[in-house]
């Protein structure tokens, strides 16, 4: 649909007050020598794919004793190999890194919730977000009620109050499939959002309220668009020689590990059998005696404690909260790392949430990496360096492609589980 309007350019005439349309086939050149690097390595990708067709190294590979038991250990001891790896790299990595990875580990834990939902139990969901934000907002106003509110206390609270709210969510929307659960579920969300936004402390306005409104709204002071900075008692701090940053990191990690074990032996126990079977069909499984209306509240209330712990990490690391962080785009952009990852997977859903926020962040930093480097910049062409200045900027281009060729040749996702690779090849 864009493609014939990238070779035009507007031409204002200032003298009629009118704008024209000029034939600018330079435009049209310099937007795709910007996505060279992008043609490059999809020229690459699209070869190894033939050269593994014509020799058949994925399966010779798969057929290798030695591979299948490297799979049988990561299996079952992948814990212990993963977490001193991911903790050394605590004394190693620069602050800015080590912010990056929590960050990532606080988008892991909303993809590992959300998948819990969409993925194991087939409920759409698309206000995800509203979770994240209202743990966020409980260690807020917490924090700013009880002045000294450690993150160690609000996380555990976060977790069993926002399994609350997915319950109290639930409850309504135990009859509504498909669109219809997305819908309600997004309507929460905005509502949450708008509501966080208009309770603000404004004086003016609450002169002419009732004394005990006045205290309400004293009482849950948001901030309105401005947020709601936290105090330095409540973010993370220096502790044991630690630096913020890296208990930050440290804790992130450990949560995530923590969450990871308890979604993987609920997956592998009869209660991740029943979200499954309500996942294949509802009317089926409620027949063979699933309880489908407990196994759902219970999808329901672990995907949103799961998120709101994420929300009470993420107050604690920047120490500051806006409305902004449960908008409908953060709940898109966590649908689209479990969809990437595959549904029903939960290393899928880490995967999806690690590439889909790294790549576009250490594109923008590709640039500056190469020009500081002597080989780098030795090695490196000119207009290679020159398009890298720009790719960024198409980030959100070469997401929706990825998605389309995603859903056209690989719809169960990167790492889509066994079954829902075979539901989807074999209907």
């Amino acid at each position: 649909l864009t493609f014939p309007f990238l070779w035009l350019r507007l031409a204002p005439d200032f003298d009629r007050n009118t704008v024209g349309v000029a034939w600018a086939p330079l435009h049209g050149l310099q937007f795709f020598g910007d996505l060279s690097p992008v043609f490059v390595i999809a020229f690459l990708i699209w070869l190894g794919i033939q050269v593994n067709r014509r020799f058949g190294w994925d399966q010779a590979l798969a057929a290798n004793p030695v591979w299948q038991r490297a799979g049988l250990t990561w299996t079952h001891y992948w814990a212990w190999g993963t977490m001193p790896l991911v903790l050394s790299c605590t004394f190693f990595f620069s602050a800015s890194s080590l912010s990056l990875l929590t960050t990532v580990g606080i988008y892991m834990l909303l993809a590992l919730g959300l998948n819990i939902t969409v993925g194991m139990t087939g409920l759409l969901v698309l206000g995800y977000a509203g979770f994240y934000g209202f743990g966020a907002y409980f260690f807020a106003l917490a924090q700013q009620n009880l002045p000294g509110f450690p993150w160690w206390m609000a996380a555990p609270l976060a977790f069993f109050l926002g399994g609350g709210a997915g319950y109290l969510l639930g409850l309504p929307c135990l009859r509504l499939r498909g669109d219809y659960l997305a819908i309600v579920t997004l309507g929460f969300a905005e509502a949450f959002r708008e509501m966080m936004r208009n309770l603000s402390n404004d004086d003016t306005a609450s002169a002419t309220y009732s004394p005990f409104f006045r205290e309400l709204t004293h009482l849950f002071d948001t901030g309105g668009d401005k947020g709601i900075i936290l105090g330095d008692s409540s973010i993370f701090g220096r502790v044991a020689g630690m630096s913020g940053g890296q208990l930050s990191y440290v804790v992130t990690a450990l949560v995530l590990f923590l969450a990871v074990f308890l979604v993987q032996r609920l997956y592998h126990s009869p209660v991740g059998r029943a979200w499954m079977a309500i996942r294949e069909n509802e009317v089926a499984a409620a027949a063979v005696g699933v309880p489908v209306v407990q196994m759902k509240l219970l999808a329901f209330s672990l995907s949103a404690a799961i998120a709101a712990v994420a929300g009470v990490l993420y107050g604690a690391k920047d120490g500051f909260i806006s409305p902004d962080i449960c908008a409908f785009r953060e709940s898109i952009m966590v649908l689209a790392m479990v969809i990437l990852g595959g549904l029903g997977n939960s290393y899928g859903a880490l995967l999806g949430a690690a590439l889909l926020y790294l790549v576009p962040e250490y594109l923008k930093l590709l640039p500056s990496i190469i020009s500081g480097s002597p080989a780098l910049s030795a090695i490196v062409p000119t207009f290679v360096r020159d398009s890298l200045q720009h790719l960024s900027d198409y980030r959100l281009l070469l997401f929706g492609g990825v998605m389309v060729l995603m859903m056209l040749y690989r719809p169960q996702g990167l790492l889509g589980s066994r079954r829902r690779k075979t539901e989807m090849l074999h209907p």
